[in-house]
């Protein structure tokens, strides 16, 4: 990881880089796939999230690219 580097929802520096599904709530068919940074906080909480994913700011976001 580059030094600029930091969590894509906080300032600590990421633990990981993981691959995410992302959409609106409102459209759940419209998923968009991401590769992002996350600390351990927040990696932690998506993963507790599983299926069903883990809704911040506007969007909801789910591990994997399924």
């Amino acid at each position: 990881m580059a030094e600029g580097d930091r969590c894509y929802f906080c300032t600590q520096r990421p633990r990981e880089e993981i691959a995410v599904a992302r959409w609106h709530p409102q459209e759940p068919d419209e998923q968009e796939r991401l590769t992002i940074h996350l600390c351990g906080k927040h990696m932690e909480r998506l993963q507790k999230a599983g299926t069903r994913g883990w809704t911040q700011k506007d969007f909801v976001y789910k591990q994997g690219w399924w």
